[in-house]
């Protein structure tokens, strides 16, 4: 089981604006292979009861509850006309009218792809298969790339179909995001492993790749914290003992190997297995009082359980010197170039206002009101439109559809209109929107200047796909004093 968080986009753009290489959750169904973006997968998790749904299309089982929100359940199998099995695990995935749950047999260790080494889809095989957009791999183990889009989209959930079918919100129904939805994606990914029978967590971002681990080769005269060496695709990998380097019993043979960047070369940690993935939000994450090698936080799980959070970088720390020494030389070479040039992606909330779709800084954002009753103030000359009752505070509110409108008065609705609570100037206020749509995780490359609008401040312009978004500088909605 593996995830780790990658690019934004499925399949390379063909402006050139890509970047040069994508990560992707595999899974398997009736040992053929899928791979599946990892930016838009939420969580991994086993599969439980179901709700059934009469009338439902074949591909939707159900109903769900998975990392707390009930949602529907899609067969993957189902989907490819394969014969259907039994249990499996849940892959929660975002999408534009919330979340899904795609139920497959197993899945695999998390890849790193560039671009070129995906061949993608000619106009006749999409026809015949709509769902898979390219391919990767050799003949043998060849992965193909999912298109989640087509899960959701008006063909594929039977826009005819009987009464009574599943029906899931595509982005122009899609009504306003609640708080608790909004943070589950606002959350980071964490892996959950077991070393020497307990829990660990490591944030998804600070890892490479994550192994299947066969077999491990023995390394002669080796400090009791290296595990063994590790062929990976041809390629000695150093593995390292975690629970050495945690200072913890040895439990089971190692079988999973945590890939991690190091100035030396990438080595992998090697864990027991791995439970899962899990997302959790910044108030669940405590610092330690006295951070111990390695370790220097812990989070609070759903269970209130605690787990360890590692850190890759500070542990292995004291062991550097030794290391250089140990990491084969090659493994130094190959890996470079990769950690020479990270890359810088930004998180946007984008939503709809009238015909508009704009983005806005998530750091800015603090919560989402699913709809609030607006208070005119006779005064707008200092750029707000009233103020509203949010449950624990009354502030003040910026209508985003009277400033498209060119301060006309803002189109009337019988539904109260969803609010963005955001962080103004250095306080906290409301802002009106008609629709709420998703997170996006935008790279760097897909990020533009751009000059004001007419009606509204402007700073970057956003490339997502097919769409262009324009993002707003909250700073500037207000008038100068």
């Amino acid at each position: 089981m593996a995830v780790t968080s990658g690019a934004s986009t499925t399949v390379p753009d063909e402006s050139g604006g890509a970047p040069a290489f994508v990560r992707y959750l595999p899974v398997a169904v009736h040992k053929q292979q899928f791979a599946i973006p990892l930016d838009r997968v939420i969580g991994v998790v086993e599969s439980s009861k179901i709700t059934p749904l009469p009338f439902s299309p074949p591909p939707f089982e159900g109903l769900v509850l998975a990392m707390g929100q009930v949602v529907p359940q899609i067969s993957l199998a189902a989907l490819f006309g394969l014969p259907p099995s039994d249990g499996g695990v849940v892959v929660l995935i975002s999408d534009r009218g919330g979340s899904v749950g795609l139920r497959v047999d197993h899945v695999h260790a998390m890849v790193q792809v560039e671009w070129e080494q995906i061949a993608l889809a000619s106009p006749e095989e999409r026809d015949v298969q709509p769902l898979i957009v390219g391919r990767f791999g050799d003949e043998a183990a060849s992965c193909g790339v999912l298109s989640l889009d087509h899960l959701t989209s008006d063909t594929m959930t039977m826009t005819v179909a009987a009464s009574g079918s599943v029906m899931l919100a595509t982005e122009a129904a899609a009504g306003a995001v609640d708080d608790d939805e909004t943070a589950d994606h606002q959350a980071e990914p964490y892996l959950i492993i077991e070393v020497s029978g307990e829990p660990y967590a490591v944030k998804v971002d600070h890892l490479i790749e994550l192994l299947e681990l066969s077999t491990l080769r023995s390394v002669p005269q080796a400090p009791d914290w290296i595990e063994g060496m590790i062929d990976l695709r041809g390629e000695p990998i150093l593995g390292l003992s975690l629970a050495a380097l945690l200072n913890r019993p040895r439990g089971e043979a190692g079988k999973l190997g945590l890939m991690v960047a190091h100035p030396a070369g990438a080595v992998a940690l090697v864990a027991e297995y791995s439970r899962g993935i899990e997302r959790f939000a910044a108030e669940q994450i405590h610092p330690l009082r006295e951070p111990m090698a390695g370790i220097s936080s812990y989070l609070v799980r759903a269970d209130d359980s605690i787990v360890a959070i590692i850190d890759p970088a500070s542990m292995l720390r004291p062991v550097d010197e030794d290391l250089r020494d140990w990491v084969p030389s090659v493994n130094a070479e190959d890996h470079a170039a990769p950690t020479a040039r990270p890359m810088e992606f930004h998180q946007f909330l984008t939503l709809r206002v009238g015909r508009e779709f704009l983005a806005i800084p998530l750091d800015r954002i603090q919560r989402l009101q699913a709809a609030v009753q607006m208070t005119p103030i006779p005064d707008q000359g200092l750029g707000f439109d009233g103020l509203a009752d949010v449950g624990d505070a009354i502030v003040p509110v910026i209508d985003l559809r009277r400033i498209l409108a060119g301060d006309a008065e803002a189109p009337g609705s019988d539904a109260p209109p969803p609010c963005l609570l955001a962080m103004i100037e250095g306080g906290v206020a409301g802002i009106i929107v008609n629709q709420v749509l998703r997170i996006e995780t935008v790279p760097e490359s897909q990020i533009s200047l751009a000059e004001d609008t007419p009606n509204l401040p402007v700073t970057h312009v956003l490339h997502l796909q097919d769409r262009l978004m324009s993002v707003v500088s909250l700073d500037r909605l207000l008038p100068p004093l």
